[in-house]
């Protein structure tokens, strides 16, 4: 599999979790600053309107960042399951790779570590055996399913989608949701394509149109973004 010969290095974000390749908990991790705690995103988040986009774009304390596969593949990629690292080896993808054409190589070798990881959970279940546990819930002390009463209260959740990760916000005041706030993978990442752009294309222009074209095309779909559709996402104008 061959992938276009470019890198820009840039800060990496992803969720942290020091047992494992982490999808669902842990801190923020930033390869530039290091741990934030969930709650304190907007110290590493900062989200802004930009004139020629009608999507906010988003960037870290100093610059742009790239969040989804490559990120975390990046960041801990010593993480994967055994069959996800020999994936990345015969992809030739090795951390760091600073090259976002390689962000469809990482998201083959998360495909790998999650089938892997799948059937490692299935496994250990059936060894542990199997049993209902209904009835036992429900008789724990204090076990209810009804929210707590609260006049005031606040509450940040943090994710990995398949395209990065995802920040939610919300505040409630008496049982109703008074504000909301999502910070989506696909925002994000805008910032650091038009970057990567502004680096990809003095080294490409000796190339035909239709090449330039579609090197940067290539690179918009490389990220994966969920912008209606991304083949539409990029119109190139030479001038």
């Amino acid at each position: 599999m061959k992938f276009p010969a470019f890198e820009r290095k840039t800060d990496y974000v992803c969720l942290y979790d020091p047992d494992e390749y982490t999808f669902t908990q842990g801190t923020v991790f930033s390869s530039e600053t290091g741990e934030t705690k969930h709650r304190d995103y907007k110290n590493k988040v900062k989200e802004e309107v930009v004139m020629h986009s009608t999507s906010k774009h988003v960037r870290g304390p100093f610059k742009p960042y790239m969040v989804g596969a490559l990120a975390r593949f990046n960041n801990f990629s010593d993480k994967l399951m055994p069959e996800a690292k020999k994936a990345a080896q015969k992809l030739g993808l090795v951390a760091p790779n600073y090259n976002p054409y390689m962000i469809s190589a990482a998201q083959i070798v998360e495909s790998v570590h999650n089938i892997e990881r799948m059937i490692y959970i299935f496994e250990e279940l059936l060894r542990r055996g199997l049993k209902d546990e209904t009835r036992e819930r429900q008789t724990l002390a204090g076990w209810t399913t009804k929210l707590p009463e609260a006049e005031k209260c606040w509450g940040v959740g943090v994710v990995e989608a398949p395209r990065g990760i995802l920040f939610h916000e919300y505040r409630i005041k008496e049982g109703v949701i008074t504000n909301a706030n999502c910070v989506i993978p696909t925002g994000q990442n805008l910032a650091n394509i038009e970057e990567d752009m502004r680096a990809l294309v003095p080294t490409i222009l000796d190339k035909p149109k239709e090449e330039i074209t579609l090197l940067l095309e290539m690179l918009v779909r490389a990220y994966d973004p969920c912008i209606s559709c991304s083949v539409h996402m990029l119109k190139v104008d030479f001038i």
